[in-house]
């Protein structure tokens, strides 16, 4: 009677033993795929030592706006910062869209012609300054930072900095001709800007 007794409490334990360890498996199976490994590259480029994310585009919502947000950034410093003579006309255009109205008086005072320091002068038609995008990392909500190359080629003479500007932006639904809306159709604006040379080691 005893012995029976015992084996029916073994079996009972073995039973119970055995259907805990099968749900657990099943819970681990069941967690498998929300486990997921997202690779990425880090690239470095050779000349300069600047190391670069490259990233896959997700469909999150928030992916998709900081994307269009550097790509806004990144058109801003271009015009901003770059210089040819038969686009100027354009870019100049550009970047009164992409600005508030206070700042588009800051860049317009620096880029009178009476400004000795004015791309007109310092350029004019003699030289071209070329702008290569390094990163592009966003600091806050509105802070954007974007780091970048600047080659100046005057003839046979070709200069190569390193920069990083600071663009503090928001959108706004101004009022937009159709026309400038093909340029700015979210309302990007850089309210403040400023570009300070980058020390390379």
């Amino acid at each position: 009677m005893q012995i029976e007794r015992s084996n029916r409490i073994a079996w009972s334990i073995a039973i119970a033993a055995g259907v805990i360890a099968g749900v657990s498996v099943f819970a681990v199976a069941g967690l498998t795929p929300l486990k997921t490994v997202e690779p990425f590259v880090v690239r470095v480029d050779n000349s300069t030592g600047i190391v670069d994310v490259v990233s896959a585009l997700t469909s999150t919502a928030g992916t998709y706006d900081e994307a269009v947000t550097k790509y806004f950034a990144a058109k801003y410093v271009r015009a901003r910062e770059g210089y040819v003579w038969s686009e100027a006309k354009e870019n100049f255009r550009t970047i009164a869209l992409l600005s508030t109205q206070a700042e588009q008086a800051r860049f317009s005072a620096i880029y009178r012609g009476s400004n000795p320091e004015s791309p007109q002068n310092t350029y004019s038609r003699a030289a071209t300054a070329r702008i290569n995008i390094a990163s592009i990392s966003l600091i806050n909500q509105n802070v954007i930072s974007v780091r970048y190359m600047r080659t100046v080629t005057r003839g046979d003479e070709v200069r190569t900095s390193h920069w990083v500007a600071t663009l503090t932006y928001s959108y706004a639904n101004v009022p937009m001709s159709s026309t400038d809306r093909l340029v700015n159709p979210l309302g990007f604006a850089v309210s403040e800007y400023r570009a300070d040379p980058e020390a390379i080691n």
